[in-house]
């Protein structure tokens, strides 16, 4: 065996390797050895190294037999750890498989959940237990993903027939459908499949998982990726790390649940603990659009009239923990931080946590607290702030309140204010702004292809979707004003409409965004530069000492 070590295990107290190891283990997998080594409850797993990637690349996509066999190695690790088998029927080990690069590409790379299931493993389980749906979930999500990642089909397709069924049993929600509902969509989605790709669903568990690896690497070069690396000025060679992770399952039951938690608020910077969860789901569903997820904290559900309760009073001990623990990481990582996590019948799991994507006015106050914190010092504020990027620091705001035509509310998920002219599809947007036009990308709600018409939009507008949602994530990192969860307005792509009550407004038409109130606002409204507030002053004296 060749002496070049390619995978590193973490979990279960083994951690191979640590946060200074990102160029190596991709941002994801580096964090995880690091809080593995911190105590921290991590689900078990291996990180396939980026040379891995960058040798299957360059290998004309084949995977060496000497990487192969680590990664059976780590294999059996996780089959001793978990006490559970790959492909056993009785008792299956399930995995994960995540991307993930050396600087944070956040939904721009692809992940499949629920490996390792096939029809004869789900056949078997659903004579044994009473958990039907729960096993039929898992089987879709892996059948859905598998075939949108792998096999690169379009995920409309199964969000159609999903949704089609819905229609059908009269449910808003997936978890409405009944257990026949699930078989039934399972069996069209392996069906769409055939149809498109003249194969069947591979039942081969081992074929799943290599394949799934394949296509992860693969996805380094996918067209999204290229464009958020191009417009975030990253490096083309580094390639993308794999993590093989047991999987956990926030979709087990009502006492089970699926989030995103900042260790500060991303929208102002304010500390104490902000995200969302749903409960029995999956983590996709958290940031897909697809879903309007919940506040974990009970002042924040009250603040924007959730009706559902919060994380803080449904699971009161796995929210304290979490408060725990999100403290934990900002001391050892320095930073504010976005976790994943999953509650499994009442159990706390951290999937991951990176730096979290944020503006320059909450940069600004996160640097400056840290600092007064003692976490930080003076060069390292520089660092986080530089003055280039500081001087371009005050965002819009509206200049008259008290004269604007308020259209619809929505939550407010990246601040600052902006006018434009309204485009329902990305294409549109890039078109309309290189001839030089301002425009708002409108849409139900955004995905990782959507990446070169948020760049081209001076704002973003989702009528579904969170405060954690790709359409926030990535407008906090590009600095675009944001609202989501508009779900008031009607929006109709082919007439090219939005309706709000009785008024109608068209593609072209100008509306303003303001997302530090959440208004949705008629027409182009006067902005104005504001002064530096208390942080901003400060900052900039810091940084001019």
């Amino acid at each position: 065996m060749s002496s070049q070590k390619w995978i590193y295990r973490f979990g279960d107290g083994v951690y191979e390797g640590h946060a200074d190891m990102k160029v190596l283990l991709g941002n994801k997998g580096a964090n995880l050895a690091e809080m593995a080594s911190i105590g921290l409850p991590v689900p078990p797993g291996f990180t396939i190294t980026t040379k891995a990637c960058l040798d299957y690349l360059e290998n004309s996509h084949q995977l060496p037999d000497e990487i192969k066999e680590q990664i059976e190695l780590g294999l059996g690790w996780l089959q001793d750890t978990s006490a559970r088998r790959f492909g056993d029927p009785a008792d299956p080990l399930l995995v994960s498989a995540r991307s993930g690069a050396a600087q944070s590409m956040p939904g721009m790379m692809d992940s499949v959940l629920n490996l390792g299931l096939n029809d004869d493993i789900v056949s078997r389980l659903l004579k044994k237990t009473d958990s039907k749906r729960f096993i039929l979930d898992c089987y879709r999500r892996l059948i859905q993903m598998y075939g949108e990642v792998v096999l690169e089909l379009d995920e409309l397709i199964f969000e159609d027939l999903i949704e089609d069924f819905r229609i059908q049993q009269g449910v808003k929600k997936d978890i409405g459908l009944s257990e026949s509902g699930w078989s039934q969509i399972i069996e069209q989605m392996k069906a769409e499949i055939f149809e498109e790709t003249s194969q069947p669903y591979p039942q081969d568990i081992k074929k799943q998982l290599y394949d799934t690896i394949g296509a992860v690497f693969r996805s380094w070069y996918s067209p999204r990726a290229v464009s958020f690396r191009a417009i975030a000025g990253l490096e083309e060679t580094g390639g993308t790390a794999v993590t093989i992770q047991q999987m956990v399952y926030g979709n087990r039951s009502e006492h089970s649940a699926s989030g995103v938690a900042f260790t500060r608020d991303p929208s102002t910077g304010r500390p104490g603990l902000f995200g969302e969860y749903l409960p029995n789901v999956q983590g996709e569903d958290i940031v897909d659009g697809f879903h309007s997820p919940h506040a974990l904290g009970e002042q924040a559900r009250l603040a924007r009239g959730d009706k559902v309760g919060s994380l803080e009073t449904r699971m009161p001990k796995p929210y304290e923990k979490l408060v725990k623990f999100g403290k934990k990481l900002e001391l050892q990582f320095r930073d504010m931080q976005e976790i994943e996590f999953t509650i499994e019948e009442g159990r706390l799991w951290l999937l991951q946590t990176r730096a979290a994507k944020r503006t320059m006015k909450v940069a600004v106050r996160v640097a400056l607290d840290l600092y007064d914190e003692g976490l930080i010092t003076r060069q390292d504020v520089i660092e986080r702030v530089p003055i280039d990027d500081f001087n371009r620091l005050t965002q819009a705001m509206i200049a008259d309140e008290t004269s604007v035509d308020i259209l619809t509310t929505g939550l407010p998920a990246a601040p600052g204010a902006a006018c434009g002219q309204i485009c329902f599809s990305c294409k549109s947007a890039v078109e309309r702004a290189k001839s030089g036009e301002a425009v708002v990308l409108v849409r139900d709600e955004t995905n990782p292809q959507d990446i070169a018409g948020m760049h081209a939009a001076k704002a973003i507008l989702t009528r579904r979707g969170g405060m954690t949602s790709h359409a926030a994530d990535i407008a906090r990192a590009m600095g675009r004003p944001c609202i989501v969860d508009a779900r008031f307005i009607e929006l109709d792509r082919q007439q090219g409409t939005l309706k709000v009550g009785r008024q109608t407004l068209n593609e072209g038409d100008w509306i303003t965004i303001d997302g530090s109130s959440g208004h949705v606002l008629a027409g182009k409204v006067a902005l104005k530069t504001p002064d530096l507030d208390e942080y901003g002053k400060r900052c900039k004296a810091l940084l001019e000492k």
